[in-house]
């Protein structure tokens, strides 16, 4: 099960990696989820890992009792969150997301797409499968911000996002994009998403 501690904000790599090399036990993992984001230096755009999650990292472990004892060794402002008294994993399904997020490695890869009309079509990349939760994109920042669940309330996080091109919507491909039963939801598996207001500022966690 997966637990959720909060750490000192820009401590979370360097907080998860003492963890890592002095308590925990076989079985267990502690990391952080990172997102692959396209950063302009000067006039070239570089690709670069960004946590997504501020000042929290994630836990792995069959006994949270015992986990927290050693946590307490750890020279670090840290904090196992809890839903009111008790300590609780994150649900199931939150789970399961952040597993087809960021994979195996954790690490939510920079995805591509397209428009079409006011559209997104995901061809690959994290944003793949994530359906209705996008919000908004900022083509020029070459960002999307798409809601997640955690510890049952609902944030707001930026993930790594290139729109290649922008194409006239057509019969065809309105149909393609609105999902009718009748017609194909398109070629390759790519995933269609409203874009929202690309102007609209959301609150960060």
């Amino acid at each position: 099960m997966w637990y959720v501690v909060q750490v000192q904000t820009g401590r979370e790599l360097e907080t998860a990696e003492k963890c890592r090399n002095q308590i925990i036990k076989p079985g267990e993992d502690v990391f952080v989820v990172l997102a692959e984001r396209m950063r302009q230096i000067g006039r070239e755009w570089e690709l670069r890992q960004s946590v997504i999650f501020k000042s929290y990292i994630f836990v792995e472990t069959a006994d949270i009792d015992s986990f927290r004892l050693r946590l307490s060794k750890i020279e670090a402002m840290t904090k196992v969150l809890s839903t009111g008294e008790e300590v609780t994993p994150i649900r199931p399904e939150e789970e399961e997301f952040l597993k087809r997020l960021g994979g195996k490695e954790h690490i939510a890869r920079y995805s591509q797409g397209y428009m079409v009309g006011d559209k997104l079509v995901v061809t690959e990349g994290a944003l793949q499968g994530c359906g209705g939760r996008c919000k908004w994109i900022d083509r020029h920042r070459r960002i999307a911000v798409i809601e997640i669940e955690l510890m049952g309330r609902v944030v707001d996080v930026k993930l790594g996002l290139g729109v290649v091109k922008k194409i006239k919507e057509t019969n065809q491909e309105a149909a393609k994009c609105s999902g009718r039963p009748e017609r194909p939801a398109g070629r390759g598996g790519h995933t269609v998403m409203p874009s929202g207001d690309w102007s609209r500022e959301q609150k960060m966690l």
